[in-house]
C-alpha cells in the first residue's frame, strides 16, 4: 500500500511541476512576443545588445546636452 501513496504523492508532484513549467514557457512566450513586439527584438542577446547601444547613444547625448547648457549660461551669463 505503501507503494501505491509514493506513486500517486509523485504523480501528484510531476503534475505540479509540469503546470508550474507550462505556466513558465507562457509567461516566457509572452513576454518574448511583447519584446518582439515593442522592441522589434527576436532574442534577448539582441535585446541586450541594443540596449547597450541605445545607453550609449543617451551617454552621448547627455554630454552634448551638459556642454551645450555651459555654452548657454557662459554666452548669457551676464543677463541671467
Amino acid at each position: 500500500m505503501a507503494d501505491l501513496n509514493t506513486l500517486a504523492n509523485l504523480k501528484r508532484r510531476a503534475e505540479v511541476a509540469q503546470q508550474t513549467a507550462d505556466r513558465a514557457q507562457g509567461a516566457y512566450d509572452q513576454l518574448m512576443a511583447k519584446l518582439q513586439q515593442d522592441f522589434e527584438c527576436a532574442s534577448i542577446e539582441e535585446a541586450e545588445k541594443k540596449l547597450a547601444s541605445l545607453e550609449q547613444k543617451n551617454k552621448k547625448a547627455e554630454a552634448a546636452f551638459e556642454e551645450a547648457v555651459e555654452e548657454f549660461e557662459t554666452k548669457w551669463a551676464t543677463r541671467l
